[in-house]
């Protein structure tokens, strides 16, 4: 498993170009990209950022945590507005979950664990920023990941560059999915990572109500009413 930073990959292909960008908005829970074309793209902002001067930063230094929001909120303006051979599913109308007897969830996705809990099925759950009761203490995460047979990562482990680490530890038959507004749908995932589904979303419409949303500070809940569910699934995973 070759261990590759996302980010790095992504921005190495799709250079980022500054003056296509017209502004950077930043909430609570999202930040935002807007490039002149109209174009949006979306990353959760895991390190509440406050404010960022994009233009007279040093973009190059891709372990700084805003730069990496910053990066992939503009990588997601290229790669999750291009034509996509995707399905537009619910990852529940994709994938059958009760097949899974170890589900390891890292970053914290309350909609998505609330309906695995709704058909029998309680998912581990690692997450540095939730104190929910249920969540699995960080230092067992390794011994967690060797004997899942499916992981579900928001994007939240993109942006903290937790990834790569991540899918080195599981086994050549778990299911990996990614998940989330932050995720970009992209099926370089599945040459580079061996990801099983990619389950992204798209913005394309409504993007001025959500750009205001992210301003008012809401998050997954609100902006996903907004948005158009899209499915990209590897063809080399026979474990769907």
């Amino acid at each position: 498993m070759k261990n590759f930073d996302p980010i790095s990959l992504f921005t190495g292909k799709n250079k980022v170009d500054l003056r296509k960008v017209k502004d950077f908005i930043i909430g609570e829970k999202y930040a935002c990209v807007v490039l002149k074309n109209g174009n949006i793209g979306l990353a959760a902002n895991i390190f509440n950022v406050k404010n960022f001067d994009f233009n007279n930063s040093d973009l190059s230094d891709i372990q700084n945590g805003t730069n990496r929001l910053f990066l992939l909120a503009y990588i997601n303006t290229v790669l999750n507005n291009k034509k996509l051979p995707a399905r537009k599913d619910d990852i529940f109308e994709v994938i059958d979950f009760k097949k899974y007897k170890n589900i390891v969830m890292i970053g914290y996705s309350e909609p998505m664990y609330n309906k695995l809990l709704k058909i029998d099925i309680e998912p581990f759950v690692f997450d540095f920023n939730s104190n929910e009761k249920f969540i699995v203490k960080q230092d067992l995460l390794t011994e967690y990941l060797r004997v899942a047979n499916s992981v579900i990562l928001t994007g939240t482990s993109l942006i903290n560059n937790t990834f790569g680490d991540i899918v080195k530890e599981v086994k050549k038959d778990c299911s990996v999915f990614l998940i989330g507004p932050s995720v970009p749908l992209s099926e370089d995932f599945f040459d580079y990572y061996g990801i099983a589904g990619i389950f992204g979303t798209i913005f394309d419409q409504n993007k001025d109500i959500v750009i205001d949303l992210i301003k008012k500070n809401e998050g997954t809940n609100c902006l996903k009413n907004y948005g158009k569910k899209v499915a990209l699934l590897s063809s080399q995973n026979a474990n769907l």
